[in-house]
């Protein structure tokens, strides 16, 4: 019987649930990160917002990507309560890749910096359940912290 291979140093950190939150990410951290995803046990969720231009846009990326139920309502509580929820995409964690930012920076950074507190609220449930919820941003925000490519 073999054994599998050691964790690598971003392995690690993926699956450690106390370090996980939201973070800006340089794009070749990000897709490292993305590929070692699945080694972790954590589900990638890759969400692309370039074409979001307003907070309807917005909430309409995240409720087609997420697979929110019919019931979702379209604003930060409903978000807030879907992202803290996840039972139909049930997984040992979670890795979510927030790329093409600038737009909806540059067209509704009120908003889009709104829907980053609420990622934020989300990790820090999931990771008070002890569940890794990490969101990468390839877009700096005041919100979020730098993310290293390795631990």
């Amino acid at each position: 019987m073999s054994s599998l291979p050691p964790p690598t140093s971003m392995e690690a950190r993926l699956r450690d649930a106390s370090r996980s939150g939201v973070f800006f990410a340089q794009p070749t951290a990000a897709a490292r990160a993305a590929r070692v995803a699945d080694q972790a046990g954590l589900l990638l969720i890759g969400l692309d917002l370039k074409d979001a231009r307003d907070r309807a846009s917005l909430f309409q990326a995240f409720a087609d990507t997420f697979g929110f139920p019919a019931t979702f309502g379209h604003n930060l509580d409903a978000l807030g309560d879907c992202l803290g929820d996840l039972s139909w995409i049930p997984a040992g964690g979670y890795l979510v890749h927030l790329s093409g930012c600038a737009k909806p920076v540059e067209h509704c950074k009120d908003d889009f910096n709104a829907i980053v507190a609420v990622l934020d609220e989300a990790a820090a449930e999931w990771r008070a359940r002890g569940t890794p919820f990490w969101v990468l941003i390839d877009q700096p925000n005041t919100l979020a912290r730098p993310f290293m490519a390795s631990a």
